[in-house]
């Protein structure tokens, strides 16, 4: 027996924090590997010319060096052979990967087509499945082979498309791979763990010179390599077992949410557009994010957070029943909806064909699909409200009964679910809710929801006290979907407009500009000016009323009077001020007057929305 085998078999009968440790040695050494060699390889790559190169319908605009992925796969494969057991599971994982990295890489050196890709890509998902490592359904057992290798093809095309951006796809990966440690660790599964603590390394590693401004690509042998791993070891966990198919879901896709968002997202969107779903573009859920005002470093970010919040939200589940962990889990897929909803208005498509495609491809007939997506954003209203209030209904029993439902109580729901979403989606309609838009949400707005939701609760009462007499119901169940509806839909409706927020927040550009005047009129102002979008940035409130000093109107600071301008248009580069009052007073408009002609600066008094140049 070698000495490494030795410690090998003294690690897993070790104590649990001695095993964690020699693991973290694993990843040391996968993280050390890969980030010795990728210098080397992007100078090999530089040299030979494999170079990815600014194209029209890529978003990168520099000159990358390619073949990243020969690094990773070099520093994964390195730790393992040292460090992990030769297991059946961990040869079957190791063959898979050697064979996905060559498909990738010939396809990095010599673009395949992608039928021929995907059919590479089907056999070695069942080479994969073949040596043990599936999704095990006890109740379909003949379910488990088409469903996995259906998985490990997701997966891999997923990596593969989330690599549209420097450092997104290895960053989500070293977090998935770092839930996957979590939930083979709790599962009680040490080898799935050492192999998960190996390929957060190797991510990390590679990483730190893939992060923005990238200095190398992975390329599609990275991003194989990478799907096939984590698809694999999303699978290699205690939940595996479960009888029930949507338990066995829910874990594997929320940790590996992000990528198979963005492919599923993409794939609609380009099909919508009569565009073909597996040729490259700039319409992805970055491009978009990026096209909103985000910078590359703060899109990747915000995709770091939304993939680490979904893997806690994945550790979570674990704790809950399995009608819980479902309800979870629609209520997470109707929040990628919104937000695909959100993202789909982004313009990134050509709005019209040139004469030649006009003459070359004639209008066609108006099919039922083209009606229907004339009429999407009604359409995934209804469907995000049909989700949200059989979700909160459910969430109400178990909220009342401590998260235990008899089989009478799944009876009761079953038997009176259809009829509350009958009368609750009608009132809605009734009331108007689906006649605003979202984007534009105010007070009156807000008001048309509570009478929706209320009066759709009591007709809901009312049904179920005219049909069954309320037998066996509990009033409680209903005050509390009451109130847990009216959040819900309401705070779907608020999404659009948080999104608008944060994105203006972040994003930080425009036409710097300060408004004169922290009353009525300024606020109206302020309203519009977040409504119009990026062209112009309000950084600030001036005011002499010293009670407004520090106060905050739709999130924009009063930084003080009128005294403090001088120094923001020297300091802040501010080029423009609006006078937001009714009538203001000829000494402060002379002020004004002063303050800007030295520096360029423009001014205009604004009154019930009309702009007034000075005289």
């Amino acid at each position: 027996m070698s000495v490494m085998a030795r410690h090998v078999e003294a690690w897993l009968s070790a104590p649990v924090w001695q095993q964690l440790g020699i693991g973290w040695l694993a990843g040391l050494t996968a993280l050390l590997v890969t980030l010795m060699l990728t210098p080397l390889v992007r100078e090999m790559a530089v040299r030979f010319g494999w170079v990815a190169r600014p194209v029209g319908d890529r978003w990168g605009r520099r000159a990358v060096a390619r073949l990243g992925g020969v690094a990773m796969f070099a520093g994964f494969v390195t730790a393992v052979l040292i460090w992990a057991p030769l297991e059946p599971r961990v040869i079957g994982l190791l063959g898979g990967t050697v064979l996905v990295f060559l498909l990738g890489l010939l396809d990095d050196i010599r673009r395949m087509p992608a039928h021929t890709k995907l059919v590479g890509q089907l056999l070695i998902g069942c080479v994969v499945v073949l040596s043990g490592i599936r999704v095990e359904v006890s109740a379909w057992p003949w379910l488990s082979i088409p469903l996995s290798v259906f998985w490990f093809v997701l997966v891999m095309n997923a990596f593969n498309l989330l690599d549209n951006m420097d450092g997104l796809a290895a960053g989500v990966g070293a977090i998935a791979a770092a839930f996957c440690v979590v939930h083979a660790a709790l599962a009680g599964e040490r080898i799935v763990a050492m192999l998960a603590v190996i390929l957060c390394g190797t991510c990390l590693g590679f990483l730190l010179l893939n992060f923005p401004p990238a200095k190398i690509y992975m390329g599609d042998s990275g991003s194989h390599f990478l799907g096939l791993s984590l698809a694999a070891l999303a699978l290699l966990g205690g939940w595996r077992h479960s009888t029930h198919l949507l338990s066995v879901l829910a874990v594997p896709s929320l940790i590996l949410a992000v990528p198979i968002f963005d492919t599923c997202f993409v794939t609609v969107q380009r099909l919508a557009h009569r565009l073909h779903p597996f040729v490259g573009g700039r319409d992805h859920v970055s491009h978009r994010l990026a096209i909103l005002g985000l910078s590359t470093r703060q899109t990747v970010i915000a995709l770091y957070g939304l993939s680490a919040s979904l893997g806690v939200l994945s550790v979570v589940s674990l704790s809950l029943r399995p009608l819980a962990t479902v309800v979870m889990w629609l209520f997470a897929l109707t929040g990628f909806v919104l937000v695909g909803s959100y993202l789909s208005n982004v313009k990134v498509y050509r709005l019209s064909r040139t004469p030649a495609e006009a003459e070359e491809e004639p209008d066609r007939p108006v099919t039922l699909i083209d009606t229907m997506l004339m009429h999407k954003r009604r359409l995934v209203e209804i469907l995000v409200d049909f989700v949200l209030v059989g979700g909160v209904y459910v969430v109400a029993y178990l909220l009342r009964f401590e998260g235990a439902l008899t089989r009478d109580l799944q009876q009761l729901i079953v038997q009176s679910l259809p009829v509350i979403l009958v009368v609750k989606l009608t009132s809605f309609a009734a009331c108007g809710v689906y006649r605003g838009i979202w984007r534009y949400l105010s007070l009156p707005d807000v008001v048309t929801v509570f009478k929706a939701v209320t009066l759709g609760s009591v007709g809901s009462a009312l049904a179920v006290l005219y049909l069954w007499r309320f037998g066996g119901y509990s009033r409680a169940v209903f005050i509390i979907d009451w109130m847990l509806t009216f959040f819900a839909v309401g705070g779907s409706r608020v999404l659009e407009r948080l999104l608008d927020e944060w994105i203006s927040a972040a994003s930080a550009q425009g036409t710097p500009l300060v408004i004169i005047g922290a009353g009525d009129t300024g606020a109206r102002v302020l309203r519009a000016l977040k409504d119009e979008g990026h062209a112009r940035r309000v950084i600030g409130l001036l005011d002499d009323n010293v009670r407004t000093h520090g106060d905050r109107i739709h999130g924009v600071p009063v930084l003080g009077g009128r005294g403090r301008l001088p120094e923001l248009i020297q300091g802040a580069g501010v080029r423009e001020i609006l006078i937001a009052m009714s009538d203001p007073p000829g000494e402060l408009l002379h002020y004004i007057q002063r303050c800007c002609e030295p520096h360029g600066a423009s001014w205009k008094i604004v009154t019930a929305g009309i702009m007034h140049a000075p005289e």
